[in-house]
Parts: structure tokens; C-alpha cells; sequence
């Protein structure tokens, strides 16, 4: 689908990126995944970006991938790994990249790679008719991409049994799991996310840039040096 474009508007500052395949449970195929990857990156480029929102329509949020006329016939190894494993870790790196915080707007069941890509953002927001699930042991696959977009999001003995099982876990427990931010009553969802969406994108960018590289930079340093990082980057927003 070469002629195939993601809905993005902008709404003051807040750039909105609908999935746009709502027939096909918003499910992507691969080369859609590069495109989103695309999308997520040109979105922040603008200054007066301070949100990125990636929503749907229809009765999924993302049903996973969408892999009708995909072949690997001829591919070597690594063309496998570039061009078809690449187009999911691409949209994970996007998210990471994305200078301001992304937000998973989820009115609906997130499957497979719908539901790594909504772990992934900054922000899940789920309404309370939702679940998340990761079938691919059912179906001989090993999910660990879906895995990688989880780390350190969800506990790993939660994870391991999330992967394992393949079962479904509606909203409440996925926000307990860590996998949601929020969850809100199916009936006031729209009315109280983009609520919270404009608030939250009514604060300076700088703000904002600073909390999510200060979040994703400590995690993973040691506790004086995250200490050490959390005073600097204060200092210099302050200056």
C-alpha cells in the first residue's frame, strides 16, 4: 500500500496521529510501520510540538500486524532482520526518539503489536472496555520484540506469564501490571483524555523534553550518577 497515509493533524500543540485502518482493526503491515516510524519523527520536528498522540477508530486500537502479501522468499538473514523484524523495532525506536512525550490513546483491544506499541509510549490511556493481550505463542512465535517494548514497564514475572499464557488482561489489571498510565470509565473517556492531552500539552516543551529524557537517561544509570543527572538537567532548564 505505497499510497497509503497515516491521518496526522495538529491541534494546537498537540499532533495527533491516527492509525486510520479502522476495517482492518487498525492493524499495520510492515511497510505502514515504517511509515508510522516516519511520522512520529517528522511529528516533533516542529517546535511548537509539545504532544504527540497516536489514537484510532473502530474496535481496536492496533489488532498487531498486518501480514497479507509479505514473502521472504530470497531474503538473506540479515535482509530479514532490516526489513521485516526492523519495521517494529523502528516504531519502538520512534517512540523513544520522539523528543516529547507520545501518548497511546487506546479506546479499544490492543493485540500483538498494538499492544507493545501502547506499552512502548510515554502515556497509555485506556479506557476501562479494553484489553491487552500478546498472542504470538499461540501462533509458533517467540514475541521478542513485543518483550523488548515492555522492559522495564512491566515486572518480568508478570511479563513471563503475560508472553507465556497468551491471555488477555482487561484495563485495571494492565494499569496494576504497569502497561497503562490510566484508566478511565468507557463513557467519559474521550471527554476526560483530551482533558488531560490539553493540559498537559499547555506546558513548555522544555518542561516536558526534560522529563522524558531525564525518565529514560536515569533509569538506567546508577543512583548517584541519577542524582548528579537530575540536579544538572535542573539547573540548566532553570538557567
Amino acid at each position: 500500500m505505497s499510497d497509503f497515509e497515516f491521518k496526522v493533524t495538529q491541534k494546537g500543540t498537540v499532533a495527533h496521529i491516527d492509525l486510520s485502518r479502522p476495517n482492518e482493526g487498525n492493524a499495520l503491515t510492515r511497510g505502514m510501520m515504517f511509515q508510522l516510524a516516519q511520522a512520529l519523527r517528522a511529528s516533533a520536528q516542529d517546535p511548537l510540538i509539545h504532544l504527540v498522540v497516536i489514537e484510532s477508530s473502530g474496535d481496536y486500537f492496533c489488532k498487531g500486524r498486518d501480514g497479507k502479501g509479505e514473502s521472504r522468499a530470497g531474503m538473506t538473514p540479515y535482509e530479514i532482520r532490516v526489513n521485516m523484524m526492523g519495521a517494529v523495532l523502528d516504531v519502538y525506536k520512534a517512540i523513544s526518539d520522539v523528543p516529547v512525550p507520545v501518548v497511546a490513546k487506546v479506546h479499544a483491544d490492543a493485540v500483538g503489536f498494538g499492544s507493545a506499541m501502547a506499552v512502548a509510549c510515554d502515556l497509555t490511556l485506556a479506557s476501562s472496555q479494553v484489553k491487552f493481550s500478546f498472542p504470538e505463542i499461540e501462533h509458533d512465535i517467540p514475541p521478542t520484540m513485543a518483550m523488548c517494548a515492555a522492559l522495564g514497564k512491566i515486572p518480568a514475572k508478570a511479563l513471563s506469564y503475560l508472553i507465556y499464557s497468551a491471555e488477555s488482561v482487561d484495563a485495571l489489571e494492565a494499569k496494576q501490571l504497569g502497561m497503562a498510565s490510566k484508566v478511565y470509565a468507557q463513557a467519559s473517556f474521550e471527554v476526560e483524555v483530551n482533558a488531560f492531552i490539553e493540559k498537559l500539552s499547555s506546558k513548555p516543551r522544555l518542561v516536558l523534553e526534560t522529563i522524558k529524557k531525564y525518565q529514560e537517561k536515569a533509569t538506567h544509570a546508577s543512583p548517584d550518577m541519577a542524582l548528579e543527572y537530575a540536579g544538572t538537567l535542573l539547573a540548566l532548564v532553570r538557567s
